[in-house]
């Protein structure tokens, strides 16, 4: 009989164990990669060429299907000026994208703007000539 009560309670215990384990909850996914996209300018322009212009609406494409929580729109320029005309520079370029998001759409709300003026990235002379829009997806 002792036999019997000691299984029996053994039984007992291994299920009561098995009610109070948490349950699984299924795990945040992680937050999707920003995405970006290159603005290219001509030396000493803050002009959209057309190739330009259409990777702005392709941002603004992207940010209508997926909006994100933050558009960030970095400047950079070569470092052949002083200091001063390179952020002035970059002002430009981040303005004149920005511009033309708001025109294609996009809530100036999103944004965040960093002129960031010379790089120092080793993206070349040419590849310092750009703007980055980031699409930042921090759900």
């Amino acid at each position: 009989m002792t036999f019997l009560r000691a299984g029996l309670t053994i039984v007992v215990l291994a299920v009561a164990g098995c009610t109070m384990m948490k349950p699984k909850t299924a795990s945040t996914p992680p937050a999707p990669m920003p995405v970006v996209f290159l603005v290219f300018f001509h030396a000493s322009s803050a002009d959209l060429t057309p190739e330009a212009r259409q990777v702005v609406d392709q941002a603004a494409a992207k940010v209508k299907v997926s909006p994100p929580t933050t558009v960030t729109i970095a400047g950079y320029t070569t470092d052949i000026a002083a200091e001063d005309a390179s952020m002035q520079m970059a002002r430009q370029r981040v303005k004149v994208v920005r511009d033309a998001l708001v025109a294609d759409g996009v809530d100036s709300k999103l944004f965040l703007d960093i002129p960031i003026g010379p790089a120092n990235d080793n993206a070349g002379k040419t590849g310092d000539r750009r703007t980055e829009i980031r699409l930042q997806y921090d759900k």
